[in-house]
């Protein structure tokens, strides 16, 4: 899940063909809310699915530090070992600029 991974392949085209291949019931567009859907993904591997989360960029993807941190980083732990968190969480690295605030 994420912005614009859908029919329009991502940001930076990685996603491209996931939508013609997996369908629209696993491959979820947002709206630009990562907070949200982190935790809403984060959410979902906690009942066992093994959920994919893609930032448009890390500006926007640190807004979601405290899914990141406190609940995925830690729920396994704090849970004394009853949810693991199948999760991978992708961004941009090394995409140039454009990508700061102006």
């Amino acid at each position: 899940m994420g912005e614009d991974v859908g029919h329009y392949g991502g940001s930076y085209k990685v996603t491209k063909g996931l939508a013609k291949k997996f369908g629209d019931l696993r491959l979820l567009d947002t709206p630009i809310a990562e907070n949200s859907f982190t935790g809403m993904a984060i959410g979902a591997a906690m009942t066992g699915l093994r959920t994919v989360v893609e930032g448009m960029n890390m500006g926007f993807l640190l807004l979601a530090f405290n899914q990141i941190s406190n609940n995925c980083g830690m729920l396994h732990y704090t849970s004394g070992g009853q949810f693991s968190i199948p999760i991978v969480i992708r961004g941009p690295g090394g995409v140039g600029c454009q990508l700061g605030a102006s």
